[in-house]
C-alpha cells in the first residue's frame, strides 16, 4: 500500500443564492469546517499524525505506523479559482485544473512520512465552493472514505 496514490474525494457546491457579503461568507464557512476538522480529528487522531517506520531487530522486520510526535498535523488549506460551476460541469471530461483543487496530488502513500496523512482544501469559486480532500491510503480505504 505504500506506493499506492493517495485517495482524492471532492464535492462540489453552489452558493447559497442570498448571500449579501461574499467575504463574510467565506470567513464564516471556513471557520465552521476548520472546527468541525478538528471536533472529528479528536475521534479519528490518527489522521492527524504522519507514517513513521520502524526497524525490528528481533525478527527482521519493517513496522509502518501512523505517529503523532513532531507531526505536521492535518492540512487545511483555503484557496480561490476564477471559475463557475459550470466551467467545471459542462465538460464531459474531468477538466486538469481540477487536479490544483487537491493538496496532495500525485503523491503516493509513502509520502506520509513527511507530508500531513489528511489534506482539506477549500476551493472558492465565483459561483460556488469546492471542498477537495486528500487521505493517505493506508489509514483508510476507499469506500468507507
Amino acid at each position: 500500500m505504500l506506493f499506492v496514490n493517495y485517495i482524492r474525494k471532492g464535492l462540489l457546491f453552489s452558493k447559497p443564492p442570498d448571500v449579501d457579503d461574499p467575504q463574510n461568507f467565506m470567513a464564516t464557512l471556513l471557520d465552521r469546517l476548520k472546527d468541525s476538522l478538528a471536533l472529528a480529528l479528536d475521534h479519528f487522531c490518527p489522521h492527524a499524525g504522519h507514517l513513521a517506520t520502524k526497524k525490528e531487530d528481533s525478527f527482521p522486520s519493517y513496522m509502518v505506523f501512523a505517529d503523532y510526535n513532531n507531526s505536521p498535523g492535518a492540512q487545511f488549506i483555503h484557496a480561490a479559482a476564477d471559475m463557475t460551476i459550470s466551467d467545471i460541469l459542462s465538460s464531459i471530461y474531468i477538466p486538469q485544473v481540477l487536479q490544483s483543487f487537491f493538496d496532495h496530488d500525485r503523491v503516493i502513500n509513502h509520502d506520509g512520512h513527511t507530508l500531513s496523512l489528511l489534506s482539506i482544501q477549500v476551493t472558492g469559486l465565483v459561483d460556488g465552493i469546492f471542498i477537495g480532500c486528500s487521505k493517505n491510503h493506508g489509514m483508510v480505504d476507499g469506500t468507507s472514505f
